[in-house]
Protein backbone atom coordinates (compact mmCIF):
# COMPACT_ATOMS: atom_id res chain seq x y z
CA UNK A 1 0.00 0.00 0.00
CA UNK A 2 3.02 2.72 0.63
CA UNK A 3 4.55 1.80 -1.86
CA UNK A 4 1.55 2.38 -4.33
CA UNK A 5 0.80 5.98 -2.55
CA UNK A 6 4.62 6.53 -2.88
CA UNK A 7 4.79 5.80 -6.78
CA UNK A 8 1.50 7.76 -7.22
CA UNK A 9 3.28 10.61 -5.95
CA UNK A 10 7.00 10.28 -7.75
CA UNK A 11 4.53 9.85 -10.76
CA UNK A 12 2.84 12.81 -10.81
CA UNK A 13 5.40 15.01 -9.47
CA UNK A 14 7.16 13.52 -12.38
CA UNK A 15 4.59 14.27 -14.99
CA UNK A 16 5.00 17.69 -14.58
CA UNK A 17 8.45 17.88 -16.32
CA UNK A 18 6.84 16.54 -19.12
CA UNK A 19 5.76 18.28 -22.24
CA UNK A 20 5.31 17.81 -25.84
CA UNK A 21 8.51 16.21 -26.59
CA UNK A 22 8.42 13.60 -23.86
CA UNK A 23 8.23 9.84 -24.95
CA UNK A 24 7.53 7.70 -21.96
CA UNK A 25 8.49 4.15 -22.88
CA UNK A 26 9.04 0.77 -21.36
CA UNK A 27 12.58 -0.67 -20.78
CA UNK A 28 11.92 -2.84 -23.48
CA UNK A 29 10.62 -0.30 -26.12
CA UNK A 30 13.70 1.80 -24.92
CA UNK A 31 16.22 -1.08 -25.69
CA UNK A 32 14.55 -0.82 -29.44
CA UNK A 33 14.94 2.94 -29.59
CA UNK A 34 18.55 2.68 -28.11
CA UNK A 35 19.36 0.05 -31.28
CA UNK A 36 17.85 2.29 -33.65
CA UNK A 37 19.80 5.58 -32.41
CA UNK A 38 22.60 3.37 -32.51
CA UNK A 39 22.94 4.20 -29.08
CA UNK A 40 24.01 7.85 -29.81
CA UNK A 41 21.78 9.20 -27.02
CA UNK A 42 22.50 11.21 -24.13
CA UNK A 43 21.13 12.36 -20.49
CA UNK A 44 19.75 15.99 -20.00
CA UNK A 45 23.51 17.02 -18.48
CA UNK A 46 25.25 15.55 -21.36
CA UNK A 47 23.14 17.32 -23.53
CA UNK A 48 23.74 20.54 -21.49
CA UNK A 49 27.27 20.23 -21.10
CA UNK A 50 27.61 19.81 -25.44
CA UNK A 51 25.19 23.23 -25.69
CA UNK A 52 26.77 24.98 -23.22
CA UNK A 53 23.35 25.53 -21.40
CA UNK A 54 21.59 24.47 -17.63
CA UNK A 55 19.40 21.38 -17.65
CA UNK A 56 16.63 23.32 -16.55
CA UNK A 57 17.01 24.52 -21.00
CA UNK A 58 16.87 21.11 -21.75
CA UNK A 59 13.82 20.46 -19.96
CA UNK A 60 12.53 23.75 -21.56
CA UNK A 61 13.46 22.14 -24.89
CA UNK A 62 11.30 19.10 -24.01
CA UNK A 63 8.23 20.78 -22.87
CA UNK A 64 8.42 22.78 -26.03
CA UNK A 65 8.62 19.64 -27.82
CA UNK A 66 11.80 20.94 -29.41
CA UNK A 67 13.30 17.54 -28.46
CA UNK A 68 12.92 14.23 -27.97
CA UNK A 69 13.35 12.83 -24.28
CA UNK A 70 12.56 9.22 -23.94
CA UNK A 71 11.76 8.73 -19.99
CA UNK A 72 12.21 4.99 -18.71
CA UNK A 73 10.32 4.31 -15.46
CA UNK A 74 12.94 1.67 -13.76
CA UNK A 75 11.83 -0.55 -10.89
CA UNK A 76 14.90 -1.79 -9.34
CA UNK A 77 14.14 -1.48 -5.24
CA UNK A 78 13.36 -4.17 -3.58
CA UNK A 79 10.71 -2.77 -0.78
CA UNK A 80 10.13 -5.54 1.09
CA UNK A 81 13.65 -5.53 2.18
CA UNK A 82 13.78 -2.01 3.31
CA UNK A 83 12.93 -0.45 6.52
CA UNK A 84 9.76 1.74 6.94
CA UNK A 85 11.02 4.96 7.31
CA UNK A 86 14.20 4.30 4.78
CA UNK A 87 10.81 3.96 2.51
CA UNK A 88 9.52 7.30 2.88
CA UNK A 89 13.03 8.71 1.76
CA UNK A 90 13.39 6.58 -1.15
CA UNK A 91 11.71 6.82 -4.64
CA UNK A 92 9.72 3.61 -5.30
CA UNK A 93 11.13 3.99 -9.17
CA UNK A 94 14.25 5.35 -11.13
CA UNK A 95 13.33 7.48 -14.27
CA UNK A 96 16.28 7.68 -16.33
CA UNK A 97 16.21 10.59 -19.62
CA UNK A 98 17.46 10.12 -22.50
CA UNK A 99 17.86 12.35 -25.33
CA UNK A 100 19.22 11.90 -29.13
CA UNK A 101 22.28 13.20 -29.90
CA UNK A 102 20.30 14.26 -33.71
CA UNK A 103 18.13 16.58 -31.73
CA UNK A 104 21.25 17.38 -29.54
CA UNK A 105 22.85 18.79 -32.73
CA UNK A 106 19.59 20.33 -34.60
CA UNK A 107 19.34 22.53 -31.50
CA UNK A 108 22.96 23.30 -31.86
CA UNK A 109 23.27 24.39 -35.09
CA UNK A 110 20.27 26.72 -34.72
CA UNK A 111 22.17 27.92 -32.10
CA UNK A 112 25.00 28.79 -34.26
CA UNK A 113 22.92 30.25 -36.34
CA UNK A 114 21.07 32.66 -34.60
CA UNK A 115 24.41 33.72 -33.06
CA UNK A 116 26.13 34.35 -36.55
CA UNK A 117 23.05 36.28 -37.56
CA UNK A 118 23.30 38.17 -34.74
CA UNK A 119 27.56 39.13 -35.20
CA UNK A 120 26.78 40.05 -39.03
CA UNK A 121 24.08 42.71 -37.12
CA UNK A 122 27.04 43.66 -34.54
CA UNK A 123 29.32 44.51 -37.37
CA UNK A 124 26.80 46.17 -39.00
CA UNK A 125 26.66 43.53 -42.17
Amino acid sequence: MLKKTLTKIAESKERKNWGKGTIVCTQEEFEKVFDEFKGQMVSPGGAAGALGVSRAYIHQLEKEGKIRAYRIAHDDIDWDRLPLWLKMMVAPRDVYIYIPDEDIERIKKGMIEKAETKLKKLKGK
